[in-house]
């Protein structure tokens, strides 16, 4: 059988929830690495650990890697540059030109920064399908029930009844994630709410105009509502901690969006704060929304799970190959030195769960309803000094902003 054919067959499998891997049944190790979870994150660790000649296994326990999926799709080009990959225009469903904000006058200002709505389900499989081209494992519908230290590595139980050696574990197990908890990990997590609707454009579509649609305001308790265009379909949604089918409701009537259209909805938690005493251990990752990888402004999570697993590949191979286990408590160290864990996300996040609608408005008339990219400080000062001057006051909190905006701006999505 000849390459073109076996990554061929072994896409299938991946997309239609057929089988394991390239040609071969699981076998229960002993593996070098077992990853829990083939989504964005645990699947790019695996593409690191398949290329550098690590028997590596994936454990899904989904029918089918990327299904259901619960997400808003949304990935900017920075971010996919930033994880190492380049873009695949199988799982592109719209070009963007980055988040246009909509305040609660009407005005909006945007965030330039251009991406792609995707395909989510087809994007994790493309993820996946180049670690098990190189050589990985995968096996679905195989739920893990327990995980225990054995000889310097680990022993992983499924509900199949198998019992896996490993010598390295990756906890890619998404935002309940097991694999932290029983390790001893995690501490707390709290969550976002997030609604979604979706729409065929013949049934109802908004105009866009090639942007992403943020809709910001005071009810939303530093939420906030989305318009996401996707080639064909329209995805409207809220993430809040509020009452979420009361926010919806609103959202629907504001559009004027014919519920009686409604193709699909989904929903979800979506990480907002977790507190794990280390995001590794001797011979454990955990990467991804199982880490609570999500930034905390804009709620975006395929960027930080693909960079924590580019991170999470790079250190797990080094310490594979020197045969130090202790060398996988890097990654904490260097995901902790990132922007996706800067305290000032939390702390800008925190400051707009008290702003009122006008605050908001406020900081669209700073920016002059313009580009934040051509925002210098000297001229926000000046626009708040001689047009607001009752906000320099607040003048700590709206610095604090307005550094985490220019994190959130490029690593946010």
């Amino acid at each position: 059988m000849n390459l073109s054919t076996m990554r061929s067959r072994a896409g299938d499998r991946i997309r239609n929830g057929l089988s394991h891997g390239p040609g071969s049944e699981c076998v229960p190790g002993p593996y070098d690495a077992v990853i829990v979870g083939a989504g964005p994150a645990g699947g790019r660790v695996g593409m690191d650990l398949a290329k550098a000649g690590f028997k590596t296994l994936f454990l899904e326990k989904r029918d089918i890697v990327g299904v259901p999926v619960q997400c808003g799709e949304g990935l900017s080009s920075f971010g996919l540059k930033n994880a190492g990959l380049a873009e695949n225009p199988d799982w592109i469903r719209e070009r963007v030109k980055g988040v246009r904000c909509k305040l609660p006058d009407g005005t909006d200002f945007r965030v330039s920064l251009p991406g792609f709505c995707i395909d989510r389900a087809k994007f994790d499989q493309w993820v996946v399908q180049q670690a098990v081209d190189r050589g990985a494992e995968l096996r679905l519908r195989t739920k893990v029930s327990s995980i225990a230290r054995e000889d310097g590595g680990w022993r992983v139980q499924t509900d199949r009844g198998d019992s896996i050696q490993t010598r390295a574990l990756i906890g890619a197990d998404g935002p309940a994630s097991n694999v932290a908890r029983w390790a001893g990990l995690l501490q707390d997590r709290q969550y976002w709410k997030a609604v979604e609707y979706r729409f065929a454009a013949k049934d109802w579509s908004y105009p866009c105009d090639g942007w992403l649609l943020f809709y910001f305001a005071r009810k939303y308790r530093g939420g906030y509502a989305w318009i996401f265009p996707k080639a064909g379909y329209f995805d409207i949604g809220v993430m809040a901690s509020g009452d979420m089918k009361t926010l919806m409701d609103g959202l629907c009537r504001d559009l004027e969006v014919p519920l009686d259209r409604i193709s699909k909805k989904t929903g979800g938690d979506i990480p907002f704060r977790y507190t794990l005493s280390s995001l590794a251990a001797p011979g454990l990752l955990i990467v991804g929304d199982a880490a609570g990888m999500t930034n905390p402004v804009f709620g975006g999570g395929i960027h930080p799970a693909l960079y924590s697993g580019k991170v999470g590949g790079e250190v797990a191979v080094k310490a594979l190959q020197s045969g130090d286990v202790n060398g996988f408590l890097e990654y904490d160290r260097r995901m902790r030195a990132s922007p996706f864990f800067d305290p000032v996300l939390w702390e800008t996040s925190a400051i707009f769960s008290k702003w009122d609608d006008a605050h908001y408005n406020f900081a669209g008339d700073v920016t002059d309803h313009g580009d934040t990219n051509d925002l210098s400080k000297a001229r926000a000062f000046w626009r708040i000094l001689t047009r607001h001057p009752r906000y320099l006051r607040e003048m700590g909190d709206l610095l604090t902003v307005r550094r985490g905006l220019s994190l959130t701006q490029k690593y946010g999505w």
